[in-house]
């Protein structure tokens, strides 16, 4: 009875152990070895030389060194490993990649010589594999992809942030595989996102410092993606041409083909878009390093500047977006003829009432320009039929055609100061103030990306975004070191509204931080605070806003443990001049839920850049609440990296 029970249970398991059986040798059931001994011999050559500790097999497996001092790859997807320990045992995966490379019977694009021809290259410059070993494959798929492309040189992409997308404030990098061809809109994109239809703000943020998300590499036809960001998110281009060789670039893109359908973890923070290119890049020349030179945050800002300073970077260029270029004929024309060239891009007016109004020849050509244009950004946004969009558009080129050329530069675009040149997107400052009438200093720790108050050039103006922005203080009436405020996540997004684009502005904030309430003493409150409105440009290039806002409060200083207002504020932006940035702004509070409080506060703040990486700020804080006043000053110097 007990035999009949074992053999029972064999043979119920039997079909599992089998499966893990296979997965531990790393081959497929009906595929065999077409030479074992060679084999054998190529991974013993490979320990002798140590191959699975070259940092070149770490590229091109993601590895990264824990706090243990052992490996583990990036990657999570089991498809790219031909070791089931492979992701964690370097040496293993090279093993069990080598046994791969000469299995037999299998299909076209099967082969891992097929699907990891980076490896293969890799491992035949070290080992001098002999090519009439392997077993003939066919790779139909990645053959005539490699040939499409033709890959001869490389560009780093940075699309700049999209000042009303949470997912985009930081901007984002790709890169460019270039061909022979001199157009670069018909060379390949490749690039790393997550996936993801989150729209709201809250959800991203928090799905995306989780990994939540999972990210995909992907290769698409770089005018897709010039497309998408360039002309319709009006996002300019940055593009930094790299120094790489052909048979560098070569390595890049078949590493790339190894990515295909891969998917990893996507961190909004550090294992996201920028950090993942640098794999690539690292590929193509293992001794860059790139991604131990890499902070524990890694945004796309930070990817261009590594790469910059390790010298891999040739040359720079500017792309400005579809939104720009409109921009720019907006700023040279007056109000009512703006609103002419709106009207036409609508079909409220005929184009050829332009002939007759009672300007100069110039200026009617840029209100035909200015109309044409927006017709073609709401084209490519699908807000009007293709032949709606073509009726209209040739109606307008008709009319214009008979006004003759302008002048070439009549629409020229300063480059903006380039991502490269910002400061870091860490910051540490320290302070000396007065509070209340009292002496303080403070240490303030921001470990990422850039506030209002920070110099703008190389960043998105309006835009501010901070993690774990922490404050601590000594003094100002207390005698011991204390924690002054803890904002957790804090963004806005100032977008300015004209004549054609109407975005809304709109903010979020949550942390700990200082508050003024009845007792007229200060308490370290939590808050979570969020409003939206319109701004504007001011008529020196700044930007003026005013936010209707909610601000919830909790703590046991409060009936219930909780309060919530109904709020108000208006601020003003101002770049003074190309290194001076002034501040101002007003923001009130009404508490009727929880306790009676009214509390108004008012700041100023004159930043003065002096390098890349250093500025000083001058900070005024006055604040009311019921019938008691508090006010603040201090100085502060800025070090960013």
């Amino acid at each position: 009875m007990i035999s009949i029970i074992l053999k029972s249970r064999f043979f119920f398991h039997f079909p599992r152990l089998l499966v893990l059986m296979t997965g531990l040798i790393g081959l497929p059931l009906p595929a065999l070895c077409a030479n074992p001994e060679y084999v054998s011999s190529l991974i013993r050559e490979a320990a002798r030389l140590k191959l699975y500790e070259d940092r070149g097999w770490r590229a091109l497996l993601h590895y990264g060194k824990n706090s243990t001092g052992s490996y583990r790859s990036k990657i999570d997807d089991s498809k790219f490993f031909n070791s089931p320990v492979g992701r964690i045992n370097p040496e293993a995966e090279l093993e069990a990649t080598l046994q791969s490379f000469f299995l037999v019977d299998l299909k076209d694009g099967q082969s891992s010589l097929c699907r990891f021809p980076g490896r293969f290259a890799w491992l035949d410059e070290h080992l001098h594999i002999d090519q009439s070993q392997l077993p003939s494959t066919v790779c139909s798929e990645r053959d005539s992809t490699f040939e499409a492309i033709g890959a001869q040189s490389a560009v780093l992409v940075f699309p700049v942030g999209h000042i009303n997308s949470p997912a985009s404030m930081f901007g984002h990098t790709l890169i460019r595989i270039d061909g022979k061809s001199r157009s670069r809109l018909i060379s390949y994109a490749v690039n790393y996102s997550a996936a993801n239809t989150d729209s709201n703000g809250l959800a991203y943020a928090w799905k995306g410092l989780t990994g939540m998300y999972k990210g995909f590499y992907s290769l698409m036809p770089y005018y897709d993606k010039v497309r998408e960001y360039n002309d319709l998110e009006h996002r300019d281009i940055w593009e930094y041409k790299l120094n790489l060789t052909a048979p560098e670039v070569k390595r890049m893109l078949e590493h790339i083909w190894e990515l295909q359908n891969i998917e990893s973890s996507y961190y909004f923070l550090d294992e996201n878009c920028s950090y993942n290119l640098m794999f690539l890049m690292e590929v193509a020349r293992p001794e860059l390093q790139l991604t131990e030179k890499a902070g524990y945050f890694v945004l796309p800002s930070d990817t261009v500047q590594i790469a910059m300073a390790n010298g891999i970077i040739g040359g720079v260029s500017y792309r400005p977006s579809q939104g720009t270029k409109i921009r720019k004929i907006i700023s040279l024309l007056k109000p009512d003829e703006q609103t002419i060239a709106y009207d036409i891009s609508f079909m409220a007016e005929d184009p050829s009432r332009v002939i007759s109004l009672p300007v100069s020849t110039i200026e009617k050509i840029k209100i035909l320009d200015l109309a044409a244009g927006f017709v073609q950004y709401r084209f490519g946004r699908k807000e009007i039929e293709k032949d709606v969009y073509s009726r209209l558009y040739l109606k307008i080129l008709s009319v214009r055609s008979g006004l003759g050329n302008a002048p070439e530069d009549i629409y020229t675009i300063t480059e903006p100061v380039s991502p490269d040149k910002g400061h870091g997107t860490t910051r540490i400052s320290s302070a000396i103030g007065v509070h209340r009438g009292t002496l303080f200093g403070e240490l303030n720790v921001r470990p990422e990306f850039h506030s209002l108050r920070d110099p703008d050039q190389g960043y998105l103006p309006g835009a501010q975004i901070k993690f774990l922005d922490t404050a601590l203080r000594y003094g100002g009436g207390s005698k011991n070191l204390y924690l002054n405020s803890l904002y957790i996540l804090d963004i806005i997004s100032i977008a300015p509204r004209d004549t054609f684009f109407k975005p809304v502005s709109w903010k979020i904030n949550t942390g700990f931080d200082k508050e003024l309430l009845h007792n007229r003493q200060e308490h370290l409150i939590y808050h979570l605070n969020s409003g939206g409105g319109f701004s504007y440009s001011t008529p020196f290039e700044g930007i003026y806003y005013l936010f209707g806002e909610l601000m919830i409060q909790a703590g046991h200083e409060f009936r219930a443990g909780i309060t919530a207002a109904p709020g108000l504020s208006v601020g003003m932006v101002e770049q003074l001049s190309s290194s001076t940035k002034l501040l101002l702004g007003v923001a009130g509070y009404w508490y009727r839920s929880g306790e009676d409080r009214t509390s108004v506060k008012a700041t100023v703040s004159l930043n003065q850049r002096l390098t890349q990486n250093n500025s000083l700020s001058l900070e005024a804080l006055h604040e009311y609440m019921n019938s008691t006043t508090l006010s603040e000053v201090s100085l502060r110097w800025n070090f960013y990296y």
